[in-house]
């Protein structure tokens, strides 16, 4: 097997999950701490949780097409004779909402009482006493059927058959077995005996339609397979021996509740069935008598055969009629074209006009034709079109006397074949309606004949189903109880408060880390500045009493600026012999350390060189904060052409071999002084008196002191401070560096925490020898 080398870019994403992952862990007492706390709460809550177990039972309903198994044939024939294809069929799903009706849960509720309750008063939970109750109550009626609410009393028990009642506007004595009625209601409860019954309990009164809505919500009714006749009834509850009752009990309503409607579709069918048998006994009799009336009134024998014969004479007259009327309308047509036609139109022929027009048209549209064609050859003024003009007038007022007589004819043969018609109709007149009367007559008696043999045959069924007592629905499994509770559950609640501890801080962490804009090592720098010189990385010091290197200090604080010195002096190479380098040290913004770092790496390089220290934010001097200043120093220098510079220079309070140059009055033109020509001679004057000079100026982003500054300087010490300088601080650091110090700008990043150093704390002497007493707790480095 051949093993391959990790690429460097999966050798970085190994090193930046590896960086990740310790940023979280830096944290590690915060997680600790949640989980245990979690694991706490879900312990206490497992304790004082009363468990939920799950009771089931099933039921298998009796269904077939068009009705119940068990039904009498007479209602589901009626239902089938009612009712569109599709309804009046008994399935299994509408059963559902059967079993889950409020009716039937309202009964459930009122058999078992649930709507009285004793309440059992714990320590810290309070549980109902369904179990070996010595009591148990129903509400007769409400007061406001519309309270939705409850009512609490206290029941204590008196003497003999009494009890009182306290809680509700006044106090309530009443006996076992006797209604009681307050504000709320009336309600009735019964004593349980062989239960011991001696001390006061809680008791709650409940609007029994808010108790069944509670036990319909509670209850999951289910077909486990498709297309089964199996129901399956679930609950879960904290009390399993109540569950189960009200679990059998919804069961036996329902099947109780089948066998009312059943019974009282069977009464109303009988009675109705009853019903209609005398009705239409009386109706068959009548029926019978009038046709018998009938035929001797008309003395019909055969209405059939002398009907025949009157229908073939009218259907002979009608068609003849029917050919007239045709004819009437094409000689109309025609008139009405030869009326309003030209000499160059013509007429139609062949469409059914009588006999003798169809020559004379013909002849007209032979003319019309050759007068058309001779028009194409001639004007309008030629005799020949003139005599064809004539011709064509005179043939076509033929035509329409011709046409106006054949219309009186037509009209005149309608008249008469209309009158033979109405002469035989008006003598057969008498027998369709005759006929009409009989059929109906016929028709009514077998109905009522047909009817009546139906009703005596479902009749006797009806009887038979009435004694039927079959239940709806047949139990499969009684309630019973899982043996394991299903809620809560142990390992779930455990796990579940050990991820929300884990989750927790963690998203806390996470938000705190995503909405950080600090700058917090090197790699941050590096990345926004590719080829930035970082010389070095300062730890956090602690208190200002503990930010000073001291004579021979072997402290991680101390190494870091040790091993600043030894990257600086590869950039200070170029620097002439004989004279002192120039190290000019800035930041951004205040606050960001400069001050500690010029007076630390001066105190670094005195260890065994002349150093000189100078103050040069003379607008905001800094370097009070660790030693004693003097009244005179860098300010007045410049401001006095007179004035020496050895005048202003101390000897430093922490070695002897560290000069320093404070920086004095607060001017009122810092930049004017500054970037004056004197500045630059006492720098070329101090150069050959030190080994190195170091000057504390003033934020290059606040004024604008430093800039004049930068071109004294060998290097430029660009300090930034971790948890302290944003991000976008970054962009500003490389223009200056680009701009304005292109070549000798070097990057320290001060009070660096321990996770985020590359070096110094971790490979240091003072990993060794740092004393104690400069730690921090780690309460302190967990503060988020």
């Amino acid at each position: 097997m051949e093993y391959l080398d990790a690429t460097p870019a999966q050798e970085k994403n190994a090193g930046d999950l590896k960086r990740q992952i310790q940023r979280y862990l830096r944290y590690w007492p915060w997680f600790l701490g949640t989980v245990l706390v979690a694991l706490t709460i879900a312990y206490f809550y497992l304790r004082y949780t009363t468990p939920q177990y799950l009771s089931k039972s099933s039921l298998y309903v009796q269904t077939t097409t068009g009705g119940k198994k068990g039904d009498f044939t007479g209602i589901a024939d009626m239902q089938a004779m009612a009712l569109p294809s599709g309804f009046g069929t008994n399935e299994v799903d509408n059963e559902i909402s059967i079993i889950q009706s409020k009716p039937l849960m309202l009964n459930v509720v009122k058999k078992l009482n649930l709507d009285v309750k004793l309440v059992q008063e714990g320590k810290i939970r309070e549980t109902d006493w369904y179990v070996n109750a010595p009591v148990k109550g129903s509400v007769i009626e409400l007061k406001n059927p519309r309270n939705f609410g409850s009512q609490e009393y206290t029941l204590t028990p008196l003497k003999g058959n009494a009890f009182k009642l306290s809680g509700g506007k006044k106090e309530i004595s009443g006996y076992y077995g006797t209604p009681v009625k307050d504000e709320f209601g009336s309600f009735v409860l019964h004593r349980i005996s062989g239960i011991p019954f001696t001390e006061s309990v809680k008791m709650v009164v409940t609007n029994p339609r808010i108790v069944a809505d509670r036990v319909e919500a509670s209850i999951t009714v289910v077909i486990p397979q498709k297309k089964s006749s199996i129901l399956e009834l679930s609950r879960v509850g904290v009390d399993p021996v109540r569950s189960e009752d009200i679990l059998n009990e919804i069961m036996a309503q329902y099947n109780a509740e089948g066998i009312r409607d059943r019974n009282a579709e069977a009464v109303a069918t009988a009675k109705f069935v009853d019903e209609r048998l005398d009705l239409i006994t009386q109706e068959l009799g009548g029926i019978e008598s009038q046709k018998e009336n009938f035929k001797e009134a008309n003395r019909i024998a055969d209405l059939q055969a002398q009907a025949q014969l009157s229908l073939q004479n009218a259907s002979e007259n009608t068609k003849k009629l029917m050919d007239l009327s045709t004819q009437l309308e094409m000689v109309d047509a025609v008139l009405q074209a030869a009326s309003s036609s030209s000499n160059e139109q013509l007429l139609p022929t062949n469409v059914g006009m009588p006999s003798g027009l169809d020559p004379i048209i013909n002849e007209y549209n032979q003319l019309v034709i050759t007068r058309n064609r001779t028009a194409k050859q001639a004007t309008g003024a030629n005799p020949s079109i003139v005599q064809f003009n004539k011709d064509i007038a005179s043939m076509r007022d033929l035509i329409r006397d011709n046409l106006r007589k054949s219309k009186a004819g037509l009209q005149q043969a309608i008249s008469q074949i209309q009158g033979q018609i109405n002469k035989s109709s008006g003598d057969l007149s008498r027998f369709p309606q005759q006929e009409r009367m009989f059929r109906n007559i016929e028709r009514q008696q077998n109905l009522k004949e047909a009817l009546f043999l139906y009703l005596l045959q479902k009749r006797e069924e009806t009887s038979l189903a009435m004694a039927v007592t079959a239940p709806k629905a047949k139990v499969v499994n009684p309630a019973y109880t899982l043996g394991a509770p299903v809620a809560p559950k142990k390992n779930i609640v455990y796990l579940t408060a050990f991820l929300l501890g884990l989750l927790v801080p963690g998203a806390i962490l996470y938000t705190r880390f995503a909405l950080d804009t600090y700058v917090h090592n090197r790699k941050q720098i590096r990345q926004a500045i590719p080829d930035a010189v970082i010389l070095g990385e300062i730890p956090n010091a602690g208190k200002d009493s503990d930010a000073l290197i001291k004579y021979n200090d072997f402290s991680s604080f101390a190494e870091a600026f040790r091993i600043m010195f030894t990257n600086m002096k590869f950039m200070l190479k170029k620097v002439p012999q004989g004279q002192a380098p120039v190290i000019l040290v800035t930041s951004s913004v205040k606050g960001e350390g400069k001050t500690t770092i010029s007076v630390n790496t001066a105190l670094t390089l005195a260890q065994n060189r002349k150093v000189l220290l100078i103050g040069a934010d003379i607008r905001n001097p800094q370097l009070k904060r660790f030693m004693e200043v003097t009244r005179i120093g860098l300010s007045d220098f410049l401001a006095d052409a007179s004035m020496a510079v050895q005048q202003v220079i101390a000897v430093s309070p922490f070695s002897e071999k560290l000069d320093i140059l404070h920086s004095g009055t607060i001017p009122p033109n810092p930049t004017e002084l500054l970037d004056s020509p004197k500045f630059g001679t006492m720098l070329e004057e101090l150069k050959t008196q030190y080994d190195y000079i170091v000057i504390d100026t003033a934020p290059v982003m606040m004024v604008s002191d430093s800039y004049s500054l930068m071109e004294h300087a060998d290097l430029l010490l660009f300090v930034m401070r971790a948890e302290h300088t944003d991000k976008e601080m970054l962009e500003f650091a490389d223009q200056l560096m680009h701009d304005k110090a292109k070549g000798k700008m070097g990057i320290v990043l001060n009070d660096v925490q321990d996770m985020h150093l590359s070096y110094g704390n971790k490979y240091g002497y003072g990993y060794y020898t740092e004393s104690r007493s400069n730690k921090k707790s780690w309460l302190s480095r967990m503060k988020i």
